[in-house]
């Protein structure tokens, strides 16, 4: 795929047209009627009237860069026009290059658009010096410092005016002020009340459905995605004395685990690049810019796009030799510039920096074996992947331990038993404002008050003469997880169950203390004894006594999780219940985790062994990913190197600041399954279950609350009003604004409706989505 067509296709035309617009304006301004006036000017303004303004003189100057002509009679012979013209195809060619690579990452703000017009500016005057000393003998040429000077003023003139152009046509707008943050899931419109917000997008991946997918994609993750396997280790594991966030149906030890496996991997391919880097680096270092554009210019012809619309296709041979013939090319000019650059009158430190000694074939050897070596490396590196996640990572050969033959040192095993029991544990300690760190932000909440009176029967006598029956928070709670627990197995009598009852099979129940990571330094309860990181278990006797006493930064909710679609969606309702005198407060959170990212559900593409049309596709998309691999290697292969010491830097502070900050935060910061969250969901019917689990987890805990207030002798009538003001209109207005549907509730309130964009050829505007 070439950079443009990794656009959206809209923008892919607005660039195309503006691409053109730029090519147009450059070779009128360059042309025989506008070049021809402005010699004229120059030789009567600075020869016939011999005017001393040095600085029109260099603006007329540098005017002259994009000159072409087909006509030899402004020029010393042939040799000097072609030398020419080749410099401003130089210069058309590197614009467009530079622009569509920029525009694909976001576009150029005006410091890129005048640093590409300098650069660009300098490598094609650069060139047609160079191609000017080759093709033409004794070229007259002003001496060597004059003409450096000369050079680099023309280049940097004209390069600062091209920059102008190139702002004005390609800078990206300024941003406006950041939105501001709410509870709702970056990327999603916010819907107020109790309905996951959701954007969809036209997707062909394969979506999650057996249990344990979200485990295997989280693994893939490790090996697809180089940011998020960081992220775990760096964030996760070396942070040794932080809580481990909860993740729902994930295996976070297997991921860590393949995280390690992975970073491992791309060190082994790193270190070869980075030798490669380092050749080219101590031949000629300018022709590592070479050698990025050389793997850039290839890139362009990576494949086209498929045209089927329903699904698809690996590239065919054709995109193959496409790759080759361009690699040809390339390497040929690659040859020419290195001729070219050879017949600089350079020496000495500026000969090797730009690599002309010895006719310039040390370093066009280099750059061209560097780029043919980086590219088999990151083949081989690719393949080793793919045969990785078909041998251990696909539904039929599943296996989520990873065949991990590295030496790890004690303190990643002392962090793995730490992750373990966050896996298992039941308690959450955070960091920040908001506890649920781990389930994603909150997409509806209720509380709920209920006074505490004897029940009164339909004569106004009471109905228990003997008044009602003190019960404690710990006998509603213990009430509320059987009733729970019983919805996810119902009593059947052998009967088949039904689609819903076996949705509701993966339902756990689960009790889990929230604390404040910056309230446990001398808590004895979340303190351990064998780490520095918080207990992430505690015994049933701590957590009752945690319900008995609702007070302060530690709090006891009753989670209820239903993992759907193999894990990939996971709502889950808190429960908070406490009595204070003579009232019972429920609080009720929902939550809804999304799917994890597309492209790490590519496992379930792979089948069997890598086919033939397999390895066309994977030699092609290699090309994508060659240059950023080279260019980064090193520093990848030096910040992976450094990592001991960077984490024994670490802890080191960490340590100190234990010692002596009593609030240090031990809180966990950053959740494995929420690093993979998804911007979009995958189908619609996953956001249909998740609203249809959450309905039903909180009409039977309203079932249940009431259920045990009636057989208690406790009057629910209040209870019944606000419970059937929440299940019939969806909320309780208590100031503030609420928008549902079309309808606003509040002072001053508006209302507006937001509608997922459907995809397909039938969707209004719709032009089509490039492929995964």
């Amino acid at each position: 795929m070439s950079i443009v067509r990794q656009l959206a296709p809209g923008q892919a035309a607005g660039l195309h047209r503006r691409l053109a617009l730029l090519v147009l304006v450059i070779v009128v301004a360059g042309g025989p009627w506008a070049q021809r006036p402005l010699l004229d000017f120059y030789t009567r303004h600075f020869y016939i009237e011999r005017s001393e303004s040095d600085l029109l003189r260099w603006v007329t100057q540098a005017a002259f860069s994009p000159g072409w002509d087909v006509s030899a009679d402004r020029y010393a012979g042939t040799g000097a026009l072609i030398a020419n013209d080749l410099s401003v195809l130089v210069l058309l060619a590197a614009l467009v290059l530079l622009i569509s690579w920029l525009s694909a990452r976001g576009g150029p703000g005006w410091g890129g658009c005048l640093t590409v017009g300098v650069l660009t500016a300098l490598l094609a005057n650069l060139a047609g010096l160079g191609l000017l000393v080759a093709l033409v003998d004794d070229a007259p040429l002003a001496p060597a410092d004059t003409l450096a000077v000369n050079l680099g003023r023309g280049s940097l003139i004209f390069g600062l005016a091209l920059g102008v152009l190139l702002a004005l046509l390609f800078a990206r707008p300024p941003r406006g002020p950041a939105p501001r943050r709410t509870g709702s899931r970056p990327g999603r419109p916010h819907h107020a009340e109790g309905r996951p917000s959701v954007t969809t997008a036209p997707l062909n991946m394969p979506v999650g459905r057996e249990p344990g997918d979200v485990t295997r994609y989280l693994c893939a993750a490790a090996y697809v995605d180089e940011r998020f396997a960081d992220r775990v280790v760096e964030d996760v594991l070396a942070d040794e004395a932080g809580a481990v966030a909860p993740s729902p149906g994930v295996d976070l030890e297997a991921v860590a685990r393949h995280c390690l496996a992975a970073q491992d991997l791309r060190h082994a391919r790193d270190l070869r690049l980075t030798a490669a880097f380092a050749v080219v680096a101590l031949l000629a270092p300018v022709w590592l810019v070479g050698v990025r554009v050389m793997l850039s210019a290839v890139r362009q012809t990576g494949g086209r796009p498929s045209l089927a619309t329903r699904g698809r296709h690996q590239p065919d041979g054709g995109t193959l030799l496409r790759l080759g013939v361009t690699a040809g090319v390339v390497a040929f000019l690659a040859l020419t510039c290195g001729i070219a650059f050879s017949s600089l009158p350079v020496d000495g430190f500026p000969a090797w920096l730009l690599g002309t000694y010895l006719a310039g074939v040390p370093a066009v050897l280099a750059s061209l074996g560097a780029a043919a070596f980086a590219y088999v490396t990151v083949v081989r590196h690719d393949l080793d992947v793919d045969r990785l996640l078909r041998t251990t990572l696909t539904r039929k050969t599943c296996t989520t331990q990873p065949a991990d033959k590295a030496h790890r040192p004690q303190w990643v095993t002392d962090r793995m038993e730490t992750v373990k029991d966050a896996r298992d544990g039941n308690v959450t300690v955070y960091s920040g404002y908001a506890p649920y760190v781990g389930y994603t932000a909150t997409s509806s909440q209720w509380s709920l008050a209920v006074p505490l009176l004897p029940a009164e029967n339909a004569v106004g006598l009471r109905s228990h003469p003997a008044g009602p029956r003190p019960f404690t928070t710990v006998d509603i709670v213990g009430h509320l997880r059987e009733r729970l627990r019983s919805v996810a197995a119902p009593e059947t009598d052998g009967a088949a169950r039904t689609a819903e009852e076996e949705a509701l099979a993966s339902l756990t129940v689960e009790d889990r203390v929230f604390v404040n990571g910056t309230t446990i330094g001398t808590d004895d309860r979340f303190t351990s004894t064998t780490t520095l990181a918080p207990v992430a278990l505690l015994p049933a006797e701590t957590v009752e006594k945690i319900m008995l006493r609702p007070t302060g930064t530690v709090r006891h909710c009753l989670a209820v999780h239903v993992p759907m679609w193999g894990g990939d969606v996971v709502p889950s309702t808190f429960l908070h219940l406490a009595t204070v005198g003579s009232t019972l407060h429920l609080h009720i959170d929902h939550h809804v985790l999304g799917p994890v990212r597309a492209a790490y559900h590519v496992v379930d593409r792979l089948d069997g062994s890598l086919s033939a049309a397999g390895k066309r596709g994977l030699l092609a998309n290699a090309v994508l990913h060659t240059g950023p691999a080279l260019v980064s290697a090193p520093f990848r292969a030096l910040r992976h190197a450094r990592f001991d010491a960077r984490r024994l830097r670490r802890m080191g502070d960490e340590l100190t600041a234990i010692e002596q900050d009593p609030l240090y935060d031990y809180g966990a910061r950053v959740s494995v399954r929420e690093l993979a969250l998804s911007p979009d969901y995958h189908n619609y019917f996953q956001v249909l279950d998740a609203q249809r689990i959450i309905s039903l987890v909180e009409r039977h805990t309203f079932a249940a609350v009431r259920d045990f207030l009636d057989s208690h002798g406790y009057d629910t009538t209040d209870f019944r009003a606000q419970q059937q003001t929440i299940l019939n209109q969806g909320l309780i207005q208590q100031g503030g604004t609420s928008i549902i549907g079309n309808q606003a509730i509040g002072a001053g309130a508006t209302a507006t409706q937001n509608f997922p964009k459907q995809a397909g050829a039938t969707a209004p505007g719709s032009a089509g989505v490039p492929g995964q």
